[in-house]
């Protein structure tokens, strides 16, 4: 009778889920019959945000991450920053890479070296879940641009926040990790490609990978259009900031919510609030880096992504931590600044700087392999 009822319970649980996938999926069509409106204009402004900072500020450094996993600059870099890498996050040397990446290229280029070490099988799925614990952060480009001259008035406060971030993750590492990183050993030695295949093989791969990318933030846009328009993004917003006593106001709670779909957009809405609320919102924001981040996290793994509450959980810890270190400093500087209304999102020529170094360096790495096979 046991194994009966536990069975009756499996069934019951199973139907359960069943009938809110189904009604998931009729409300969605719903939406996008009945408020066609809405779901374009999120989607007008996602492919904005993709133009004018996703594609800019990340393509090259996906062009860079996939590069160095496909030749041998990986394990030239295990030999200068293994060590370092390893006294800091307690994990193996050949983790520096991906940890260098996600320093530099922003959410998903970490993960994306992360998954070519699985693909090669230098790494399990488990302990690439746990790698990414430490290996997703906001590229210092976009911090610096976008969050620091954009919301603060300096770059020098988006690379305040950088610094945050990494310490943050650092201690996020420790306290999610509780066994040893393991690598497999002979795995991925030996399969690299020449410099100009794998070049070509990267520019590949990352022109796919910045359209999964570009997918997710157009999704998400529409998300947070259609709740504003119908008002619960503003029910939010008004909810939220009676809890906190109006300290945060409502169009910075709106602020979170939308950042929390998509940080992009989050980012941009920052813009025109006055510094202080970016200040209690965007150092949480930008380390648990939205939904649609984690989303873009996962398909850098295709159908077997890791283990999506570790994920969830290293996202939240990390935007705890980075916040109580950032905020207080951010709060007491910015309480009773003004907005900086007329910001761009993104300044032409200023927020790619490191993009067009990159697109230089690889381009230069290009015209080397091709000299050296003639």
């Amino acid at each position: 009778h046991i194994s009966i009822g536990g069975k009756g319970c499996g069934t019951m649980k199973q139907r359960t889920k069943d009938f809110l996938l189904v009604l998931g999926w009729g409300g969605s069509a719903a939406a996008l019959l009945f408020c066609s409106p809405s779901v374009g204009e999120g989607v007008r402004q996602g492919l904005a945000v993709c133009a004018a900072i996703m594609i800019p500020s990340l393509f090259p450094f996906l062009i860079l991450s996939d590069f160095l996993g496909h030749t041998r600059i990986g394990a030239l870099l295990e030999r200068p920053l293994g060590g370092l890498m390893a006294r800091l996050y307690r994990c193996p040397k050949e983790l520096a890479p991906a940890i260098l990446m996600s320093w530099v290229g922003g959410y998903p280029a970490g993960a994306r070296v992360l998954a070519g070490m699985v693909e090669c099988g230098a790494l399990s799925q488990e302990d690439a879940g746990l790698a990414l614990t430490f290996c997703v952060n906001s590229g210092p480009a976009f911090l610096a641009v976008v969050v620091g001259a954009g919301v603060f008035g300096s770059p020098s406060w988006g690379l305040f926040l950088f610094g945050c971030q990494l310490l943050a993750g650092a201690v996020v590492g420790r306290l999610l990790c509780r066994r040893p990183i393991r690598l497999r050993p002979g795995k991925g030695k030996g399969g690299y490609l020449p410099p100009i295949a794998g070049f070509v093989q990267a520019v590949s791969s990352a022109t796919a990978g910045m359209l999964s990318i570009c997918a997710f933030v157009l999704v998400f846009s529409a998300l947070a259009q259609l709740l504003s328009q119908w008002g619960l993004l503003e029910r939010w917003g008004a909810g939220l900031s009676a809890l906190t006593g109006g300290v945060l106001t409502p169009a910075g709670a709106v602020c979170l919510g939308t950042g929390l779909l998509e940080v992009s957009g989050g980012c941009a809405l920052a813009q025109g609030l006055p510094p202080g609320q970016g200040a209690l919102v965007l150092p949480f924001l930008l380390s648990f880096a939205s939904f649609s981040v984690i989303g873009q996290l996962a398909a850098c793994f295709g159908q077997h992504p890791p283990a999506l509450g570790l994920l969830l959980r290293a996202r939240l810890l990390h935007g705890v931590f980075t916040a109580l270190l950032a905020t207080p400093v951010l709060w007491a500087q910015f309480a009773a600044a003004p907005a900086m209304t007329g910001q761009p999102v993104l300044a032409p020529g200023s927020g790619v700087l490191l993009g067009a170094l990159c697109l230089m360096a690889m381009v230069t790495i290009l015209a080397s392999a091709v000299e050296g096979n003639h």
